[in-house]
């Protein structure tokens, strides 16, 4: 079985195609960027084989021409644009491209080719302002009983894909089903050009590898999810079979919710250089969280019911297995 990732080189693709190539399976890599030298060094060494293929995903031909002459037989949707303030402004059509016109080549070249499942990575962005409880909601994020009021063009192009999917499924044969990320960090984040918010549990890390000093403007809490854990539930639910799944849209997350400074403990510890503290009244934070307030956590359970998956919640044990990541292949985030 053949599986396709687009933005096979990002952050989540990467991850995503980890746990495939430990299997043993076949990956196709669709991106427009080249694989990272550290990447490669680790798929390589991985008993499954990859094939890369470096193309556009904002034109049709090149997603087509790879899922039909690799055979695919399943595809995850990861090519984003994750975009800031000053590329709303200033290049809102680029985040468009990727996140929805991108996509909807790949559904049209899944479906002509016969591939049995399409799975589309969006991301708890799409439920907006409701995250927040500004729609009514206020407990944990439901997938189908939150009412969303995305606020930024991406949250916007990420609750267009949900919707763009399941209605291309009622259109064909194809099978699609939808994935609401939480707030991810991980292995094989990378600050690729196509990602304007670096995870602060990132720019932590990143700090203690320099030494440095991570100061938090304010302790947040939110329900932080690994991207290895991620991968393992994109792999069940695409494994799970079409008569489990009554849904479309599950929500992806630990659902425990943390600080990033509860993570800065392991990290001093690992790197006795770096200290991490909040920002005394005037100073100036060296973590950007992005926010300042907390959205509600997301809730786990139907993607634990439907696929019989939950994703760990052991921070420690996420946190060693971080760190040895960092260790091993940390060189992956130093710039050229």
């Amino acid at each position: 079985m053949t599986t396709l990732i687009a933005g096979g080189c990002g952050f989540i693709g990467l991850a995503v195609a980890e746990r495939y190539l430990e299997d043993g399976q076949q990956v196709v890599l669709f991106d427009r960027n080249p694989l990272h030298p550290v990447a490669k060094a680790r798929l390589d060494a991985l008993p499954g084989s990859y094939t890369l293929i470096q193309g556009d995903i904002r034109q049709a031909e090149p997603i087509a021409q790879a899922i039909g002459d690799h055979r695919v037989d399943q595809v995850f949707y990861g090519a984003a644009v994750t975009s800031g303030p000053d590329r709303e402004r200033e290049a809102p059509e680029s985040v468009i491209e990727v996140n929805l016109v991108g996509l909807a080549h790949t559904l049209k070249a899944a479906a002509k080719t016969g591939a049995r499942r399409l799975i589309n990575i969006s991301s708890g962005a799409a439920y907006g302002t409701g995250a927040f409880g500004d729609t009514g909601w206020t407990g944990p994020l439901d997938e189908y009983g939150t009412r969303e009021e995305p606020f930024k063009i991406y949250g916007m192009t990420k609750f267009g894909s949900e919707r763009l999917v399941r209605r291309y499924a009622e259109l064909t044969d194809l099978d699609t089903r939808s994935v609401r990320l939480s707030t991810i960090y991980g292995a094989w984040e990378i600050d690729s050009g196509a990602r304007d918010t670096l995870s602060a549990p990132m720019q932590a890390a990143l700090l203690a590898r320099a030494g440095g000093t991570a100061i938090f403007d304010r302790r947040d809490a939110l329900d932080w999810t690994y991207s290895r854990h991620v991968a393992g539930a994109l792999q069940a639910l695409m494994a799970t079979p079409t008569g489990s799944l009554k849904s479309d849209l599950f929500n992806v997350t630990s659902a425990r919710q943390v600080s990033v400074m509860d993570m800065c403990a392991p990290l001093a510890e690992a790197f006795p250089g770096f200290s991490y503290r909040l920002a005394e009244p005037g100073e100036t934070a060296t973590v950007n969280l992005w926010s300042d307030q907390d959205r509600f956590p997301m809730k786990p359970d139907r993607l634990a019911t439907e696929a019989g998956h939950r994703l760990p919640d052991d921070l420690a044990a996420t946190m060693a297995d971080f760190i040895g990541w960092i260790r091993d292949h940390g060189t992956f985030w130093d710039r050229s």
